[in-house]
């Protein structure tokens, strides 16, 4: 059998056993047991380690916000400094929290547990460097939009956060008079800008998609993972394995996991190798840079990742991920060499990324044995020291 079977197995029996998981939901947090059972039986400890976040808020404040919007441009030819303030709030709020992934409205939505499964293979002599292999649990909201509109979604969102932000600006022109008057043109600009607005008031509903390649398949890959690297008794590299709850409602549970142990991670050389959107090998990606997050990747890793992917015969691209995070960007962020792997098309927007249509036969088990075996090899060669002595670099 090969290191392929036993992953499509667990995503198979997962699917059909605990189906889509909802952050910080029951479903999330079965798949939590599942994988803690599993993973005692290879590593030296597994633990379960529960937070608290809110993981309504993340997307929660988008039909909010579209409705505040939606009033402001309705008030701004009459009243404009109220539509201003109305406007900006709106903007602001989506701004920070979905785009910069600041909790800022966290602390009105209802606070939920989602919970971390750490997994830890010591080394058969001193522990001198430690690589943490994340993946999430959870799965994505389906977001209409994308579903509905597909490639396009992602102008219909941006004519909606424009929407959202020109009564703003047509307030505070009005309120300073620096226009006479609304003028028609004007007008038609705002009207036509209600209909993105509005879209927004149904982003998503309360569906949660199957998420087989984001992140069923990376969670699949990091325990298979965790299998082959306790048979091959490292030398002084720890392994841990992670998977994180709550990714899809803002990164909460890395974040939360990172927070805990920063202090821990920056006493020895340590690594993030995180895996997520695993469907499709000639897809084979390494993010050097989250632009909304403020996150920069390490470069020397990434390197690695390149080289031992070319002696597989695999090409690995490097992305910038414009908009949205990975749970990578928790650690980078915080001074822990990392970046994220994945096995997706980037360049546009996959039909199967947080729609219904993210189900187990999209993903390829060729996606699955390349991640597995360019990740396998990266520890390896880490284990060897080649890291050790190198800062890190963006």
């Amino acid at each position: 059998m090969s290191a392929t079977d036993p992953m499509i197995q667990f995503m198979s029996s997962t699917l059909d056993d605990i189906g889509p998981r909802p952050s910080c939901s029951s479903s999330e947090r079965a798949l939590g047991s599942k994988l803690e059972v599993d993973w005692k039986t290879f590593c030296d400890d597994t633990r379960a380690e529960p937070f608290m976040c809110a993981p309504q808020a993340f997307l929660g404040v988008i039909p909010i916000c579209a409705a505040v919007s939606l009033l402001a441009l309705m008030t701004v030819s009459y009243l404009p400094w109220v539509a201003t303030a109305l406007s900006l709030c709106a903007s602001l709020v989506i701004i920070w929290e979905l785009l910069f992934y600041r909790e800022v409205a966290d602390p009105w939505f209802p606070q939920k547990e989602g919970t971390n499964i750490i997994g830890t293979i010591t080394p058969t002599h001193e522990v001198r460097r430690r690589v943490i292999l994340s993946a999430h649990q959870d799965s994505a909201w389906e977001y209409n939009l994308w579903y509905w509109f597909k490639t396009a979604g992602v102008m219909v969102n941006v004519l909606g956060l424009i929407g959202m932000l020109a009564p703003a600006v047509v307030g505070i022109l009005l309120g300073l008079e620096l226009l006479p008057a609304i003028s028609p043109a004007i007008s038609w600009v705002c009207y036509g800008l209600v209909p993105f607005v509005a879209l927004h008031l149904l982003f998503h509903t309360g569906n949660a998609v199957p998420g087989a390649m984001d992140d069923l398949a990376g969670v699949a890959v990091v325990t298979q993972l965790g299998r082959t690297l306790a048979k091959e008794n490292l030398r002084n590299t720890e392994v841990l394995i992670l998977a994180c709850a709550a990714e899809e409602c803002g990164l909460r549970g890395a974040k939360r996991f990172v927070g805990k142990y920063s202090w821990v991670f920056h006493q020895i050389p340590t690594f993030d190798i995180n895996i997520d959107g695993v469907y499709d090998e000639q897809y084979l990606t390494a993010v050097t840079r989250e632009l909304t997050t403020n996150t920069r990747h390490d470069l020397k890793l990434i390197e690695l990742a390149s080289a031992v992917a070319a002696k597989g015969g695999w090409t690995m691209e490097r992305a910038v991920i414009p908009f949205g995070g990975t749970d990578a960007a928790a650690f980078a962020n915080a001074g822990i060499r990392s970046t994220t792997l994945l096995c997706q098309d980037t360049r546009k927007l996959a039909p199967n990324y947080h729609t219904r249509l993210d189900t187990l036969d999209k993903v390829r088990p060729e996606a699955l044995a390349a991640m597995h075996d360019v990740v396998a090899g990266m520890v390896r060669e880490i284990d060897t020291g080649i890291l050790d002595d190198t800062q890190r670099q963006e």
